[in-house]
């Protein structure tokens, strides 16, 4: 073979190994940006799954598939690469499964269901996402819009009035949060006052207290019944449940002599997933800026095992009581 037919035959071979390493793209830059971020997740999923899907070893496609709970309603895998910009697609959950599905000439051409399942949509197990929780919260930005007042309002004494949509397995342990009229201004303003500890702590995890920026001393668990420590701000970890589109419930178990002791779960329907903290909030923290929360978190239970896990809390704690 000649040397020009040499560097010919090794430039074909690099171009088609460039070729067959290109990522396969599902999803355009400009339909990653007005995305949600859980759909943005689900995005970097399905790119990352069935670019990763030809190059696994240890079992078939088939196999790994079926192992995922992943699977084509309508389609096959080698339609993927037939996938445009232009083609209308959806993403939705009806909770266990996600559906994603993409149209041609206004009838489904692919259509994939796998599970709400956080592991198998972040790519990562349990233990190695627990690991990674602090920094996963230290990098959440900072949400200037997360004070959300909900609209209808019902009075429970004179003066204070409480807002909730919502509860998790008790009607005790609820979204709600509460507020005060002033009849000067004729507005609403959130509650925080050493009258009602208990009503201050749960505008204090929703978000409604900006000013009030207390240290959190996390204990946390991680898998292998270990914990890490670690500090972080109230601040950073409010800015971490908005990013990430939590929903929050509070109640309170008791009243202990270092404070009251609240049970929070941060909820992500989206993902599958539930954080669970039991925190101490030292009695002086409407006056006291530079309290200290103590908080046992676990991170990241699984949807369906929230209420096992609920039901366990409760039998080791007094029964949460709430407004």
């Amino acid at each position: 073979m000649s040397r020009r037919s040499v560097y010919i035959f090794l430039l074909m071979v690099m171009c088609c190994t460039s070729a067959s390493s290109q990522d396969l793209k599902l999803f355009s830059p400009e339909q990653r940006e007005i995305a949600s971020r859980s759909h943005v997740i689900v995005m970097d999923f399905l790119e990352r799954y069935f670019n990763e899907l030809p190059k696994q070893k240890r079992t078939t496609v088939s196999t790994k598939m079926a192992d995922d709970k992943v699977y084509f309603r309508n389609g096959q895998l080698s339609d993927l690469s037939q996938i445009a910009d232009t083609m209308p697609f959806s993403i939705n959950l009806s909770y266990p499964n996600y559906e994603v599905e993409w149209k041609k000439q206004d009838k489904p051409f692919i259509t994939i269901v796998f599970p709400a399942q956080y592991d198998l949509l972040l790519g990562m197990q349990q233990e190695e996402a627990q690991q990674k929780f602090k920094e996963t919260i230290l990098a959440s930005s900072h949400c200037k819009d997360s004070v959300v007042m909900q609209m209808e309002k019902d009075m429970i004494e004179d003066g204070i009035f409480v807002s909730k949509t919502g509860y998790l397995e008790l009607e005790s342990f609820n979204d709600a949060t509460y507020y005060i009229y002033n009849n000067v201004d004729k507005a609403f303003s959130p509650y925080f006052n050493e009258a009602h500890l208990d009503y201050s702590a749960a505008n204090l995890f929703h978000g409604l207290i900006p000013d009030a920026d207390f240290q959190m001393y996390v204990e946390q668990s991680v898998y292998g019944l270990k914990t890490i420590n670690y500090t972080i701000s109230l601040r950073q970890w409010l800015d971490y449940c908005v990013e990430w589109g939590m929903k929050v419930y509070c109640g309170i178990e008791e009243q202990r002599e270092d404070g009251l002791l609240a049970l929070v779960i941060a909820e992500n329907q989206d993902l599958g997933f539930n954080h669970m903290l039991s925190v101490v909030i030292p009695d002086k923290f409407v006056s006291d800026k530079n309290s200290v929360l103590k908080v046992r978190m676990t991170p990241y239970i699984p949807t369906h095992n929230i209420k096992n896990l609920f039901q366990k809390e409760n039998i080791n704690h007094r029964k949460i009581k709430w407004q």
